[in-house]
């Protein structure tokens, strides 16, 4: 099956292969109005391509749209296991270090997918109601990233007056 390029490209991903690029511009280009299609491209791209670590967050964004939040969490787990091996740190996070997640100003691309990952998955266990999960996450992101590059302060704002016992209006 040919694939028509997208006319423009509506995210920059970054270097990625021309073909792992064109799938995942389609995928966005169809999320709303097709999102079995667009996980299908994700995941195609993640399959043929599985160091392309842009594929995992936009197949983990969508789940996430789309309340799938057990298979979101799953893709979150997966890329930040790639991300980890791209950034030659272990692949337990408990262990990480600031100097294991870098600089802010000099990140390397691996890297700034290491605490975009970890971001996810915090914001992920705050949707399914783990709310200790999400906030031993967003700890370990402040240590990492003192400096809040990746914005995990909103999910710390969102976890603020947030009892680890409570509803967090998940649907679980």
């Amino acid at each position: 099956m040919t694939r028509p390029a997208p006319k423009e490209n509506l995210i920059n991903f970054g270097p990625l292969p021309t073909h792992i690029n064109a799938l995942l511009q389609e995928g966005v280009g169809c999320h709303r109005s097709d999102p079995a299609r667009a996980r299908a491209l994700f995941r195609h791209a993640i399959e043929i391509a599985p160091g392309a670590l842009p594929a995992y967050r936009c197949l983990l964004k969508l789940q996430n749209q789309q309340r799938e939040f057990d298979d979101a969490l799953s893709v979150a787990t997966e890329g930040l296991a790639e991300a980890a091996h791209q950034a030659r740190v272990g692949p337990d996070w408990h262990t990480w270090t600031a100097a294991d997640a870098g600089d802010d100003k000099r990140r390397s691309v691996p890297q700034r997918f290491l605490l975009l990952f970890l971001k996810a998955m915090a914001f992920i266990e705050l949707r399914r109601g783990n709310v200790a999960a999400s906030r031993e996450l967003v700890t370990k992101l402040q240590e990492l990233d003192p400096e809040d590059g990746c914005g995990h302060s909103v999910i710390a704002a969102m976890l603020d007056g947030v009892d680890d016992d409570a509803e967090t209006g998940s649907d679980y």
